[in-house]
């Protein structure tokens, strides 16, 4: 048995002029349960893996907020009733695919049977437009489970520490300067994103060792992969990428061109991708990968038939 994917949909600023996380994760899980011909109330544990938000607000949990949006079963569960679970969970780019790890665990136990992950990501300094190296995008698939022993089969990550400086962001204090006004703040928390020089050559270093290391353990190679779904996290990235593999050009989900360089959505902006054109379906042998910073990379292997 395997978890399948059901729906998966990708947007950028969704016509909004100042879009926020919570309302491009909102409008991209409605999208999706609609494709899917679900209803909120379907989804039993709901994973938001976005990263940056206007504000940088951290709490409340983004995840308990949009289930609260898009109404996925509100309040405490009824005794023996259906409710609906939900959680952030950070791991940047590789966020969606350490999603659909934990979404598959829970899925083969038993314990749900329709997941939902969703991701976004806005400028987190709205104030100073422009700094973030990544497009604002909100994206959200949904993951069933069926009797087939096709799906979701097996899943890799690995963490480089060696180039962990590459791509640092985090919050910094900016006192404020000037004439003090009585109970205006000191200053203010600032987000900080710093890609050095480098940063993306070694993301193709490492995607490439942990992919080629994913495959020996499956006693896999890359001739057996017919489709590589790639998270755009960088420009220059993709094509070298799937150069270094061997893996020629129309065996790649490129995604549209107002998706790319989306960050923590572009898991699943590329299987919006590989959905749209019908390749995912064809393909016996699926390869999602997505690196970021640590740097990290993580691998799914998404079957269609047996292995």
């Amino acid at each position: 048995m395997g978890a399948h994917i059901e729906a998966a949909s990708a947007l950028a600023s969704h016509g909004l002029r100042k879009p926020t996380a919570r309302r491009l994760a909102d409008a991209a899980a409605r999208a999706c349960l609609a494709q899917a011909g679900r209803k909120p109330g379907d989804v039993d544990m709901l994973i938001n893996a976005g990263v940056y938000r206007e504000d940088s607000m951290g709490e409340p949990a983004l995840a308990a907020l949009i289930q609260e949006d898009i109404g996925a079963n509100l309040g405490q569960p009824p005794i023996g009733g259906q409710g609906t679970f939900s959680f952030d969970l950070m791991n940047g780019t590789c966020g969606v695919i350490s999603a659909i790890q934990v979404e598959t665990g829970f899925l083969r136990s038993g314990v749900i049977r329709l997941g939902a992950i969703v991701a976004s990501d806005v400028e987190p300094n709205l104030k100073d437009p422009g700094t973030a190296p990544f497009r604002p995008a909100g994206g959200a698939m949904l993951l069933g489970w069926d009797d087939s022993p096709a799906g979701f089969t097996d899943f890799y990550e690995e963490t480089f520490p060696e180039y962990e400086d590459l791509f640092v962001s985090g919050l910094a204090w900016q006192e404020r300067h000037g004439l003090r006004v009585p109970r205006q703040a000191a200053g203010r928390h600032q987000m900080v994103i710093d890609s050095k020089p480098g940063y993306q050559g070694r993301l193709t270093d490492c995607a490439e060792e942990a992919t080629r290391r994913f495959l020996r353990r499956l006693g896999m190679d890359m001739s057996e992969i017919d489709l590589l779904v790639p998270a755009p996290s960088v420009p220059d990235f993709l094509d070298p990428l799937r150069v270094r593999l061997g893996i020629p050009g129309d065996r790649v989900a490129y995604v549209a061109e107002g998706l790319e360089m989306a960050y923590s959505t572009g898991p699943i902006a590329a299987l919006q991708a590989a959905l749209k054109s019908g390749r995912l379906r064809d393909a016996r042998n699926t390869l999602m990968v997505a690196a970021g910073a640590g740097i990290t990379v993580a691998l799914a292997l998404y079957r269609q038939t047996p292995p």
